[in-house]
């Protein structure tokens, strides 16, 4: 659940770059992990509580977006201890990138699926709370967070909507073990999962 830089092709370009940074053209080998960067990160967490960055649906939906082309124009890796563009690339370092979660100092705040729910890491509190089903809209999340939900056990994901009429499946964008970054479908019982909203997104 757990730098190179983002790469932004065609018509995302624009937002890409407003959103995330590139990665340089040649790069190679696995993800760069920077001396260090792990220590700013514990050290980003204990800085004074920062008021959340209200971020738009639709801009949650794009920042998710370009990671499925951000590594030599595929799908980031995953794992639990690297960093792109200062955001670990586990699920619930995926999901902060999307909603753009940041310290007082506006480092990337890498929650993990606990903190999420339960505060920490740099927020004044959680940054989710439950919703119903029927409430889903794009850029909400979905999965398992909370007591229990630490290392492997948890798991999150960004909600784009519904796959069919009917409601019983869901189209989401994910980082996970299997691949990395993916863009799927789930039916609405898959792992007895459940749906949050983030607490400052906004409409639009």
């Amino acid at each position: 659940m757990r730098h190179s830089n983002l790469v932004a092709l065609g018509a995302m370009a624009a937002l890409a770059t407003a959103v995330a940074p590139t990665t340089p053209a040649g790069a190679k080998g696995p993800l760069p992990s920077p001396a260090g960067i792990a220590h700013r990160q514990d050290a980003a967490a204990a800085t004074p509580a920062a008021a959340m960055i209200p971020t738009k649906r639709s801009v949650a939906i794009a920042r998710a977006r370009t990671w499925l082309t951000a590594w030599h124009g595929g799908p980031v890796p995953y794992s639990q201890t690297q960093y792109l563009g200062g955001w670990r690339t586990d699920c619930s370092g995926y999901v902060s990138m999307a909603w753009n979660l940041r310290n007082a100092n506006g480092t990337p705040l890498n929650h993990n699926t606990d903190s999420m729910l339960r505060g920490g890491y740099g927020t004044p509190g959680p940054v989710v709370h439950p919703i119903g089903w029927g409430d889903l809209r794009p850029a909400d999340a979905i999965g398992f967070l909370g007591a229990g939900s630490i290392g492997d056990a948890g798991h999150v994901m960004l909600f784009e909507g519904w796959a069919n009429p009917g409601h019983t499946a869901y189209s989401v964008y994910e980082q996970s073990g299997d691949g990395g970054t993916h863009h799927r479908v789930h039916p609405i019982t898959y792992n007895h999962y459940r749906p949050y909203r983030y607490n400052k997104i906004l409409e639009g």
